[in-house]
Formats: structure tokens, sequence, C-alpha cells
């Protein structure tokens, strides 16, 4: 406006300046108590027809006011005759040393007054956290945020720090803002949001208030409309280098007012929830926190624990670090209890959470901020119930990891519930670690869990029911893909709207390799649970193929032991018969015949018993599978017959071919190889029919020792190639490897030494990484490959 001029700059000016300031700032104070109310200052701007940032530049001090226009705004604030006209004589005094000042400062550049606006820089970021620790990644990134010539793009930079509860963004913020406060001269401003917590959110009004005071602001002049203030903070911080600590922000709209927008200055914010606004629309940079690496983890108790204190005990605090789920906040819990406790040790609080029905409680602190079931609760009471829903039953699956197909069973719903699941993330209650496959920390596990047994109980009951039966119907969609052959009764398992796209061996295949430690886990847990029992053994027989082709002995041992045990406290004699087969089987693999053998005789028994008559055929198989794999094919063969006879009465192909494949294995390890290579070629045809790749393969196996047995090397190579290519297509890595060592026997013995020696270094790479005793001898044939081996007659046997 007219007559409006910027404040004197002389000593005499900044003195009358500042006493005009304030003296006003009374009078809107004395004005506002007489009406019993805040003045609006747009409506008080309009009733004196001047702008509302003209009003604040003088409320702030930055302009002087016109003498017209100030008493028509003394006038209007209703401000008494005496007080006014001392008013008006200041207003006119201050005026009178700006047009005393010579004109080379009266033709200066404006520079804001000493008044109103302190010179002081604001120095307010709280400690840093004593015990930082890794996060080497990420403070590079933020080093790489701002460099000291400023911003190359013309404008403030914006970094978000985001990550579940307790994982390290406000210790990392402080950290590096403490590294980095020497680039920011010009100070450092910190505000907790109260995003999360017991406390109120702090409205961005409230945080502006608060930086425009460190920044010299008098509190009259703060203006109230936030939009008013955000523009002056972006004022005040022109041209200035200043960082700002944006803590525990609860949304993007909390914290777009707060932001500086000119070169040179900075803001780091740090939040729970995912705020994808801020990255969209400011470019913000991202940061995701994830739980400590190992070695940082470990790091971080030496840091405060002492690193010779956790010298003496270093399995103790691998474990702790593994029970704190490397989560930093519990790991500082954790090593104050210890610390704390008298006569404390890493070993007694690992024993404590071990066996603590509620280990949450052992990471519990008086201060909300610091115990972890408040620091979770204040995340997960902001979620909408549907999505609050999914995270307790997610208490129930018992697995590493999940997708949203599994999510889809575990709340019994038609489609993948993808919008609960990002909720979920947003709020990094869950992490999504690579595309469509989800987990959450142990720690925020036994939460959920928590949350599951504080409520009804018929929730956990449904929830883990439905889980089960999900993970039962894909189970046994995707084994009958990888044996389509093999007869089920009724109809084959059909795929539904929650299950994956099975459609053949691989995608089968490839289905147990992802679920199969969630698979082991939940046979575990079904197993332990009253009523679910059934679902254990289904599982684990649906699981029994791919753990065999994959070569996991030892596991498909454990299942089917679960099983077992399952089916005997369920008292379903059937299923307990069945089970105790199939783990006499995995039993044999893993050469423990006796054993093996012990279960068959008792699994036969119980068949009889029963009637089962299909069951004590396949226990004769067993019991051949046994004494061969303990290399007594003389007691194996009377079961091969016996099996045979049994398959011959019923005429079932498949069984027959089964039959037939056990006898000629058995004639075969007799030195009866003519007789071996006749029952073969009938079981290859019959398996031929049938699509039974499996068959096929362990049948050729066969042939193929025979044909060496008889010298026709050449004629054994192309049995052992073709099962190598079956082998290969369904994925059986175990029987690959024998056959790639049969290959490179029969190699030798036509004289080709060098490419036996390659199919023996195939075939051993394969034995070692399923850590298989039989590399032994493929590597000892690599040492002295000097003569023609013969088969191997404990291996080499097609063993379901």
């Amino acid at each position: 406006m007219a007559n409006e001029v910027p404040w004197p700059s002389g000593q005499d000016g900044e003195v009358l300046g500042r006493r005009l300031a304030v003296e006003f700032a009374r009078a809107v104070v004395q004005a506002e108590k007489q009406l019993g109310r805040t003045l609006d200052r747009r409506e008080l701007a309009r009733r004196v027809s001047i702008s509302t940032s003209s009003l604040y530049a003088y409320l702030n001090g930055t302009t002087l006011p016109g003498a017209g226009v100030f008493d028509t705004l003394l006038a209007a604030l209703g401000v008494p005759g005496p007080q006014a006209g001392r008013l008006a004589t200041l207003r006119d005094e201050a005026d009178a040393a700006r047009r005393l000042r010579p004109p080379a400062a009266r033709a200066g550049v404006r520079r804001p007054p000493a008044a109103p606006v302190s010179p002081a820089v604001p120095r307010q970021l709280p400690l840093s956290h004593p015990g930082f620790v890794g996060r080497e990644a990420e403070r590079a990134r933020l080093n790489a945020l701002q460099n000291p010539s400023g911003d190359a793009t013309g404008r403030g930079a914006v970094a978000v720090i985001e990550g579940t509860a307790g994982v390290g963004k406000t210790t990392l913020a402080l950290h590096w803002a403490h590294e980095a406060r020497d680039r920011f001269p010009d100070g450092q401003l910190y505000v907790n949001l109260r995003g999360f917590g017991h406390e109120a959110v702090m409205d961005p009004g409230e945080a502006l208030h608060t930086f425009l005071q460190a920044l010299g602001v008098t509190p009259t002049a703060v203006p109230a409309d936030t939009a008013v203030a955000s523009g002056l903070l972006r004022t005040l911080l022109a041209d200035r280098r200043v960082l700002l600590v944006l803590d525990n922000a609860r949304s993007a709209d909390q914290v777009r007012p707060l932001l500086p927008t000119c070169p040179g200055s900075a803001a780091v914010v740090t939040s729970r929830n995912r705020l994808d606004g801020l990255v969209v629309r400011e470019g913000a940079l991202r940061l995701a926190l994830d739980v400590l690496p190992r070695y940082a983890a470990r790091a971080l108790l030496e840091r405060q624990m002492g690193a010779e204190r956790v010298a003496l005990e270093p399995r103790e605090a691998d474990e702790l670090v593994d029970l704190c789920a490397r989560l930093p906040l519990a790991l500082s819990v954790a090593a104050a209890r210890t610390a704390t406790a008298p006569g404390g040790s890493i070993s007694t609080l690992v024993r404590e959470l071990r066996r603590a029905r509620a280990p949450l409680d052992l990471f519990g602190a008086q201060d909300a901020d610091v115990d972890l079931r408040s620091v979770f609760h204040s995340s997960y009471a902001l979620l909408p119930a549907p999505a609050a829903h999914l995270f307790r039953l997610l208490g129930c699956h018992p697995g590493p990891e999940f997708d949203a197909l599994t999510c889809a069973g575990l709340i019994g719903a038609p489609d993948p519930p993808l919008p609960l699941l990002d909720t979920l993330a947003s709020a990094h209650l869950v992490h999504q670690h690579t595309p469509g496959r989800y987990t959450l920390h142990d720690l925020l596990r036994l939460y959920a869990a928590e949350l599951l047994d504080d409520g009804p109980p018929q929730e956990r009951v449904d929830g883990t029911e439905r889980l089960l039966r999900h993970f039962l119907d894909t189970a046994r969609l995707a084994d009958h893909h990888l044996e389509p052959w093999r007869p089920t009764p009724g109809d084959p398992p059909k795929p539904t709207a929650v299950q994956p796209p099975i459609g053949g061996n691989a995608t089968a295949a490839g289905w147990f390799e992802t679920e199969l430690p969630s698979l082991q886990a939940a046979i575990a847990r079904a197993a332990d649970t009253p009523g679910l029992g059934g679902y254990a053994w289904r599982l684990a027989d649906a699981c029994a193929v791919h753990l065999r082709r994959s070569g996991r002995r030892a596991q498909r041992a454990a299942l089917h032991a679960l099983a077992r045990d399952a089916a005997a406290r369920s008292g379903d004699r059937v299923a307990h018969a069945t089970a105790t087969r199939r783990l006499a089987d995995a039993l044999s693999r893993l050469n423990r015949t006796e054993e093996a053998l012990g279960l068959l005789y008792e699994a036969l028994r119980a068949c009889r018993a029963l009637g089962e008559v299909e069951g004590v055929r396949e226990v004769r198989l067993s019991l051949v599978r046994a004494y061969d794999s303990g290399g007594d094919p003389r007691r194996a063969l009377p079961h091969a017959r016996l099996a045979l006879a049994m398959a011959e009465r019923t005429g079932d192909p498949q069984a027959l071919a089964d039959g037939l494949t056990a006898v000629a294995q058995q004639w075969e390890r007799l030195g009866e190889h003519a007789g071996a290579l006749d029952h073969a070629r009938r079981a290859l045809e019959l398996y031929t029919a049938l699509g039974h790749l499996d068959g096929r393969a362990g049948i050729l196996i066969c042939m193929g020792h025979a044909e060496r047995g008889l010298g026709r090397p050449a004629a054994a190579v192309g049995h052992y190639e073709v099962s190598l290519d079956l082998d290969r297509a369904l994925g059986d890595r175990y029987r690959e490897a024998q056959a790639l060592g049969h290959l490179g026997d029969a190699h030798l013995a036509l004289g080709g030494e060098e490419e036996a020696r390659a199919r023996w270094e195939e075939a051993l790479a394969i034995f070692e990484d399923l850590h298989h005793p039989d590399a032994g001898p493929v590597r000892a044939k690599l040492r002295t490959p000097a003569v023609d081996y013969p088969p191997a007659p404990a291996s080499s046997q097609h063993s379901p």
C-alpha cells in the first residue's frame, strides 16, 4: 500500500521499531480480551481496507504502516485515546528516523528487523541415541539428499524415513541430523508430530507456531491461519540453510505445510505410515527401514551391554538377537533389562523369553514410548476394522511369509484382499519383501496372536481351520499336477477363486517350493491342535512327492512322524497305518533300514486287521524298498512277488506296473538280468500307456542296469539318457543325480573317460547340494576313474 515503508535499519530506528511492534501487539491482545474472543485477522484487514498479508507484515514488524492506515487500525481495535496517541507518536518517530537515514542506507535491500525476528540460530535437535549402529546405506542416501551448495533443482529437499514401530526411524533421523548439522548453519528445527501414541495428534498449525517462534516471530505475530503461517515459514526460510526434522508424522497432509520450498534447506520426515503423497507430489526421497541385519543387531547389543559381556555368552547373544526379531527397540529394551536385573545375564533373559507364555511382557517398560506392546498398539489402533481383522488372523499363520491368496483363505474371502494388505503395508505392520509375498517380524506376529487370544475364541478356531483348508486344497491340487496319472478318489482337485494358477508340473513344484516352510509349520500346528489332526496327515501326504523329488529326506521323515503322531492321537487307525508306511519309506531313504522295517511290519499287521487289501499291497512294495536299501534283495524279492500277485488278481494296470518293477529290480540285483529285462519291458509298456512319467523313469534305470549286466553298455546309455530327461522334466533331483552317475559308469565302459567324468561331476554337484551321502562314492570315482563301475544296488532303486 501507499505510505508503507520498510523498518528503519539504523540503531534508533531499530529501537523505535522494537517498541512499536511490542506496543501494537499489546493493543491487539487488549482488544481481544475486551471482546472475549480472538480477533479474525482477515475480517480486521477487510474493515481497514488492507490485505491480510499487509496486516501480518505490520504485526510481524517487517513493514511500517502509513499514518492514515495506522490510525484506522487503532480505531478499529478500539484503542483508547491516550494509548492511541502514544502509538501514533511512536509510529511518526520511527518514520522520521527512516527519513533521517543516509540515502545510501535508504536505497539498500530491505532486511528483517532485529526486534520481531531474533538473530538467534535455533538448535532444537534432541539427543541422538548413543547405541546407533548400521544403516550405512540409508545414511549415504541422506548425505546425497542435500549438498552444501544447495539443491540443484531449485527446491527444498525432503526425505521420508518409514518403517514399523521400533525399527529405529527417529534414531536414524537424529543421528544423521547431528552428523549433518554443519551443513545447515542457519539452524535445525525439530518437532514430534505425535502421529502415534496416547497424546492427541499435533495440528500443523501448532507445529508452525513453534517453528515461527524459534525463528524469532513474536507469539502475537504468528498467523492463526495455517496457510498464511506456512507461507510465513517459507518466507523466513528463504535464502537460509535450515534442517527440519518432522518426527512421528501421521500423514502427508500433516507434514506438507511444514516443508521448505527453497534450495538450501531440507526436511527429514519419519512415519510408521507409508507417505506416498510426499513421494508423488513433493518428490520426497523414500527410505523404508527394515529390521537390522544380524551383524548390526549384535553390534547394538555390544554397544549397550559391552562387547566383553556379549563375548562371554556368544551363542546366547545370537539367540537373543533372533528372539528380539532384530528390532532395535526390542534389542535396546532387552539390553536394559539384562543390565538392571540382579545377577542378570543374557542366558537368563533368553530362558525367560523361551518359557514365557506372553513374551511381550518381558519387553515391557513403564514408559509407553518404549513398551513394545504399547508401541505396536498405537499403530494397530488406527487400522480400519477389516484390516485389523486380517492382522489379528495373521497371528494364527504359522509360516514365515504369505501371499494375498493365502490371506483370502485365512479370512474366507472370495478374492485376494489386496486393499487390506496395502493398508497393513502402508502402516508397516506387514512388509512386502518381494512382489506378492508378505511377511511380518516375529514380535509383531506375537502381538497379532495376543490380539487373537484376547478376542472371541471362535475367531482363532475358524481362522486356523480356514487356513489349513486353503493349504490342503491347494496342496492336493499341486500334488495332482505332479502325478496326474495317479488315481484319486472322486474328481481331480479343481482350482478355486483363491487358489494359485497351477496348471502343470512346473507351476505345482514352484508352489510347493515357495510355500513349503509354511506347509511344514501348518502340519506341526495341526498335529498339536485337538480336532485338527486330520489336516496334519493329509497335508503330509500331499507334500510327499515334492519332498521326495526335491531330495528333502530329513524333512520328509520329520513331517510323516508328525502325521503319524497326529493320527494316533485322533484314533484313526487307517490314517495311522498309512502314515506309518509313509514314515517308513522316508526312513528307508535315510538308510535307517531297521527302523523302517519295524514300522512296516507294524503297518502290515494293522492293514490286515482292518481288511485294507490295498494297504497290504502298498506295505509289500515298501518292504521291497526297505530291504533293497539295506542291500538284501533275497528278502526283498518275496514281497515283490506277493505285491505282483495281488495286482494280477485286481487287474489294476498301475498296480501291475509297480509289481513288475519291484520284481524286475530285485532280479537285476540278483544278477538275473534277462529275467529282469523281461519284467521291466512289460512294466514300461504299462507305464507308457498310463502316461506315468515317474514309473517310466524308474524302470528305465533298471533296464539300463540290466543291459550293462548283459554286456551292452551302449543300450544302457540310451535307457539312462531317457530316464535323465524324464527326471529333469519331473524335477526329481535325487534321481537326476543317480541317472547322471550311472551314465558316467556306462560311458566309462564304452571307453569315454572324459564323458564319464563330466557326468560324474554333474551328479556330484547335485548330491552335494542335497547333502546326500551318495556324493562320497561319486567323489571316489572322480579320483580314480580307471575301471568300469557296476551299479550301486542300494541307491539306484525307484523309491517313492
